[in-house]
Order: C-alpha cells, then sequence, then structure tokens
C-alpha cells in the first residue's frame, strides 16, 4: 500500500514538472523563432526561411496597427485644438474607443504569431546548429524525467492512479473551463453595464444640487446624497463618470478575456 501512494505522488509530482518543463521548451522556441525571423541571414533551411518570410508578413501587419494607434493619437491632439470646450470629452472617448479598438487587434494578431514562432523554434532547433541551449537543456530535463517515470512506474503498467482518480481529474478540468467560458460569455458583457449602474447609484446616494435635500437627508429624511454641487456639475457627474466606469469596465474586461486567450491558445499548442 505504502508502495503504491508513494509511486502516485510521484507520478503527481512528474505530470506537473512535465507541463512545466514543455511550457519552458514552448516559450524557449518561440523566443528562439523570434530570433530568427528578426535577424533573417538567407541562408536557412527551405522550410525555416519559408516560415520566417510568412512571420514578417505577419510582423507588417501588425506596424501599421502600431501607427494607426500614433495616427490616432495625433488625430486627437490636433481635434483638442480646434474644437470647443465642450466637445473635448467626445474627442477624448472617440480616440480611448479607437486606439481600444486596435490594441486588440494588435494583441490578437501578435497572440496569432505565437505558433508560428514556436514552430519557426522547433525547426531550428532540430538541426544542431540552430538548436538553443535553452530549447536543449528542456528537452534533455524532459528526457530525464519521462526516462526516471517510466522506470517507477513500469511495475504499475505506465500508471498508478485508479481509474476513477483520472475520470475526476478530466471532468473536474472540463467543469473549470465550462465555468471560465459562462464567466467570459455572460459576466464580462455585462460588466461595463452594471459598473456604470453602480456609479449612478453611488452619485444619487452621495451629491445632490439641492440644500434642502441635503439638509433633511442628514437627519434621515428621505432620499439622496449629502454633498451639494452646482446642477451642472451633477449633471456632468451623472453623465460621464457612469460611462468612464463603463469604459474603464470594458477596458479591464478585455484584458482578462485576452490573458484567458493566451493561456488556452499556450496550452493547446
Amino acid at each position: 500500500m505504502q508502495r503504491t501512494v508513494l509511486a502516485q505522488i510521484h507520478e503527481i509530482r512528474s505530470d506537473i514538472e512535465q507541463r512545466r518543463l514543455r511550457h519552458q521548451e514552448r516559450l524557449a522556441q518561440r523566443h528562439l523563432g523570434e530570433l530568427i525571423a528578426a535577424r533573417r541571414s538567407g541562408d536557412e533551411r527551405e522550410d525555416v526561411a519559408r516560415l520566417a518570410a510568412e512571420i514578417v508578413v505577419e510582423r507588417r501587419g501588425i506596424e501599421a496597427l502600431e501607427q494607426e494607434l500614433d495616427g490616432s493619437l495625433d488625430a486627437d491632439r490636433s481635434d483638442l485644438s480646434r474644437v470647443s470646450g465642450w466637445m473635448r470629452p467626445v474627442v477624448i472617448t472617440r480616440g480611448l474607443c479607437t486606439r481600444a479598438v486596435l490594441r486588440h487587434r494588435r494583441s490578437a494578431a501578435e497572440r496569432a504569431l505565437y505558433p508560428r514562432y514556436e514552430a519557426l523554434g522547433a525547426l531550428a532547433a532540430s538541426t544542431a546548429r540552430g538548436a538553443s541551449a535553452q530549447v536543449a537543456g528542456s528537452r534533455a530535463a524532459l528526457e530525464r524525467l519521462r526516462a526516471e517515470r517510466e522506470q517507477r512506474l513500469a511495475a504499475f503498467d505506465g500508471t498508478a492512479q485508479p481509474a476513477w482518480a483520472t475520470a475526476a481529474v478530466a471532468e473536474s478540468a472540463g467543469l473549470s473551463r465550462a465555468v471560465l467560458v459562462q464567466l467570459r460569455t455572460t459576466l464580462l458583457p455585462k460588466g461595463p453595464a452594471l459598473a456604470g449602474m453602480a456609479v449612478g447609484w453611488w452619485i444619487a446616494n452621495t451629491y445632490t444640487d439641492s440644500h434642502l435635500h441635503s439638509a433633511l437627508r442628514s437627519i434621515g429624511i428621505g432620499r439622496g446624497g449629502t454633498h451639494v454641487v452646482r446642477g451642472s456639475t451633477l449633471k456632468a457627474m451623472n453623465f460621464w463618470l457612469p460611462l468612464l466606469a463603463a469604459a474603464v469596465c470594458a477596458y479591464l474586461g478585455e484584458r482578462m478575456a485576452g490573458f484567458y486567450r493566451g493561456r488556452e491558445g499556450r496550452e493547446t499548442v
């Protein structure tokens, strides 16, 4: 019994270490692919040169998006000096939305290059001349770990885990993915609206443009805020602050979604 438990613990540790080493190998291959694509020498193998040329074309598209980002900033600076004061928030909002879309497209394009970089690095590392120290080190560590794992689990036909444990791990992983999908598709899209509603509720319960309402609210009569501001200020706050909260929430949601998409992409490669 003790031998079986020790073998199970070793198998779990080996699986975790294998995932870490595979991730490290992919990162090393990606880094090698980025270096090869950035400094093409013209004497690479035909398949390496072809993949590097495709990456260069994709990089030009990303550079075009970066130029659009710079152009959006220049357009905002130009328009802010030409429009009336009440139109400046509109110009700022337009610029923020435009650059958010451009950054999203740039991030998606950069993530789409990860598999190409890793494939390019793997092709280059398949030759002794092209292999980097990081890739070679990760592969050597993986081979040692596989050999040790096979030796430890030889008496258990390759695995010491019971069948129900393997099924439970698979079901737990499926449940976790389903929860993440629901969070991304249900909660994140509604987050900006909820944030705007929350800020609007906070403004209504904190500020007022009536001294009478403020005095009554301070002694517990009626509803509303106790901090008195001018009517124009309160109207501006009711319009711009919920909009700003919704924009910030949408930006953070997009960053979180991009992070999880990046993780899924790395795990599936």
